[in-house]
């Protein structure tokens, strides 16, 4: 068994063709660059690019296997140097009361195109990421499954395109079952999935959905895998061998729909969750939070304990301190963003950064930082250190 790093939700947002694929994200989001800002600045093991279904993102699949930039794997996927990469792909559905995402992942470029085939007539135009496909969620699941592939609902909790966010209170009113795994999305922990009963069975992950190269691995795992490929991947969401080691992602409060906001107040809505009426205006218009959607159809309370699997840690850009000239300094002398989270010394960070912004790094790497909390859209701020 190997540890791996793994961000499992990576855009793109330009083909090599120039055209738009996810439109929200970065024009210098090309696959290319993905790789090389995944495995030679975040130190990542393995990602999951999930616009791989575009047209677009297919051919520069097959440019850089033909160049000899990416590499076939014996178990699936693609290595690139001490990267693997899946190819996967997002899709939205209506489902329940709305639309949600989910992604799915397959072994190889013509695995993938193979699932294309079963659903291409129910999508417009396949160039564009996060397409709405106008079918059923068992017809879609038959497609993934003629692919051979694996799903699972992205960014869960969401009030935008997450399955509890916008669409059920429990997975098994609008799915044939229980999905192998699920993604909790950024201003969601393990602890806050704990209160839907029927997660405790379900492996679950942290993603970054990047738009942009910096985020990458913003949010991460750590697996346990019995190889770092596709079937190492598909072995542990199938639970045949390997685990998830730890999720690292967000404190929930920094995450940008983790309280209610008012649309006409244009602010967090303070107090005790749920919160579906501003109290200072009485407006409805409001954008529901995570924790309050949360709260509001939950199994059970709250645990007391915080998940020792969940790892609180900002991206090093998001301390105080570190700006671009500090954050290449520490890349230079660590090597990757990996290395400086996980590895480096106090004294070694001191030495390179000083006091003051090590301090910073250890104690977001213990999850020792004071968060004004987010919402409506905008991520909260790190205010202070914890006593």
């Amino acid at each position: 068994m190997i540890k791996v790093f793994a961000d499992l939700h990576v855009h793109i947002g330009r083909s090599l063709d120039g055209k738009p694929v996810k439109i929200t994200a970065a024009k210098t989001m090309t696959l290319p660059e993905v790789i090389k800002t995944a495995c030679d600045i975040k130190g990542l093991s393995m990602i999951g690019v999930i616009d791989a279904g575009s047209k677009g993102v297919r051919r520069d699949f097959q440019t850089l296997i033909k160049e000899n930039n990416l590499g076939p794997l014996e178990g699936g996927g693609y290595r690139a140097g001490d990267l693997t990469v899946i190819p996967g792909t997002e899709i939205e559905l209506s489902v329940g009361e709305g639309t949600a995402h989910f992604l799915a992942f397959f072994s190889s470029i013509e695995d993938l195109e193979k699932y294309v085939l079963e659903i291409e007539p129910f999508i417009k135009n396949w160039q564009l990421s996060s397409q709405k496909a106008h079918l059923h969620v068992e017809e879609w699941l038959s497609a993934v499954a003629v692919g051979k592939g694996i799903w699972l609902p992205a960014h869960a909790f969401t009030p935008h395109k997450g399955i509890y966010g916008n669409c059920c209170e429990s997975l098994l009113d609008v799915l044939p079952g229980l999905p192998p795994a699920l993604e909790i999305g950024l201003s969601a922990d393990r602890q806050m999935a704990k209160m839907k009963v029927e997660l405790d069975q379900v492996v679950l992950f942290s993603n970054s959905d990047a738009h942009s190269l910096p985020k990458i691995a913003r949010e991460y795992n750590l697996l346990e895998l019995s190889e770092n490929s596709f079937l190492g991947l598909y072995n542990l969401i199938h639970k045949k061998s390997g685990q998830v080691l730890s999720n690292y992602g967000l404190p929930p409060r920094f995450g940008k729909y983790f309280r209610t906001y008012c649309l006409v107040c244009e602010q967090i809505v303070e107090g005790e969750p749920p919160k579906v009426v501003c109290p200072k205006c009485g407006s409805q218009k409001i954008v529901m939070g995570v924790f309050d959607r949360l709260v509001s159809i939950a199994d059970r309370d709250l645990p007391g304990e915080k998940d020792p699997m969940y790892i609180y840690q900002l991206p090093l850009r998001e301390l105080p301190g570190i700006g671009p000239k500090v954050y290449n300094k520490l890349l230079e002398a660590f090597g990757t963003e990996m290395a400086v989270l996980h590895k480096a010394s106090e004294e070694d960070l001191i030495n390179v950064v000083g006091e003051k912004i090590a301090q910073w790094i250890l104690h977001s790497r213990s999850g020792k930082l004071k968060l004004k909390a987010g919402g409506g859209g905008v991520f909260g701020k790190v205010v202070d250190i914890l006593p």
